[in-house]
C-alpha cells in the first residue's frame, strides 16, 4: 500500500477531495461540492460565514498554488477549490433553498465559463494561486449581485 505523502494530500484538498478528478467538467463537480459546506457554514450566520469563507480563501490560494506546482499546469482542471470558494461567495447571506442552491450554482457556473471583464482579466494576468482562485471569486460576487437583484 502507497503512503500518503504531504503532496498527495496537497492535490487531494486542491482537487476538492476528490471531486477534481471526476471524469468531464471537474469545475462543475468542484461547484457542487461547495453547495453541502453552504449548508453548514450558514448555521454560523453571516459573520462567522464570512470568516470562514476567508480563511477558506487563503487557504484556497495556497492550496491552488501548490498544487499547480506539483501538476504542473497552474490552473490544471483537477484543481477546483477555486470553484469551492467562488460559489461559496455566491452563496454569502443567501437563505437555505433548492431554489437559491439551483440559481446560484447555475449563474456562477455561467459566469465561472463565460468569464466576463473582470474575471477574464483576473485570469490573464494574476499568477499563481492567486490568479487561479481570482477569477472564480469575481464569478462568485457578480453570482452574488444578481442573486441579489433576483431572488434576495
Amino acid at each position: 500500500m502507497k503512503k500518503t505523502t504531504r503532496d498527495d494530500w496537497i492535490i487531494f484538498l486542491a482537487g476538492g477531495c476528490g471531486l477534481g478528478g471526476l471524469p468531464r467538467a471537474p469545475g462543475t463537480w468542484g461547484s457542487l461540492g461547495a453547495l453541502p459546506l453552504w449548508l453548514i457554514f450558514s448555521a454560523f450566520g453571516v459573520g462567522g460565514y464570512l470568516l470562514i469563507l476567508m480563511v477558506l480563501t487563503i487557504i484556497a490560494v495556497r492550496l491552488a498554488d501548490a498544487a499547480g506546482k506539483l501538476l504542473g499546469v497552474e490552473d490544471s482542471p483537477v484543481i477546483v477549490i477555486d470553484e469551492i470558494v467562488g460559489l461559496l461567495l455566491a452563496l454569502t447571506g443567501v437563505p437555505l433553498g433548492l431554489g437559491n442552491a439551483v440559481a446560484a450554482f447555475l449563474i456562477f457556473r455561467f459566469f465561472d465559463i463565460c468569464k466576463p471583464f473582470p474575471a477574464n482579466w483576473c485570469d490573464a494576468n494574476l499568477d499563481g494561486g492567486v490568479g487561479v482562485v481570482a477569477d472564480d471569486l469575481v464569478a462568485g460576487a457578480m453570482t452574488w449581485v444578481v442573486m441579489r437583484i433576483l431572488f434576495v
